[in-house]
C-alpha cells in the first residue's frame, strides 16, 4: 500500500511538472523547441511527467 501511495505523490507531481514543462520549459532547455507546434508539445509530454526530476534539475540549473 504504501509503495502504491509513493507512485502516486510521484505521478501527481510530475503531472503537475508536466503541466509547468509544457507551457514554459520547453524552450528554456532546448532553444530549437520555441517553434514546436502544440502536437508536438503533447507528444512531449508523457516523457516530461515520467522524468520530471530529472528535468526539473536540468530547468533549474539553465537559469542564470
Amino acid at each position: 500500500m504504501i509503495l502504491l501511495t509513493m507512485l502516486g505523490i510521484y505521478c501527481l507531481a510530475g503531472l503537475l511538472f508536466g503541466v509547468a514543462f509544457f507551457l514554459r520549459g520547453y524552450a528554456v532547455l532546448e532553444p530549437g523547441a520555441r517553434g514546436a507546434s502544440i502536437v508536438t508539445r503533447l507528444l512531449w509530454t508523457p516523457a516530461s511527467i515520467a522524468l520530471w526530476p530529472y528535468l526539473l534539475k536540468m530547468w533549474i540549473g539553465s537559469r542564470p
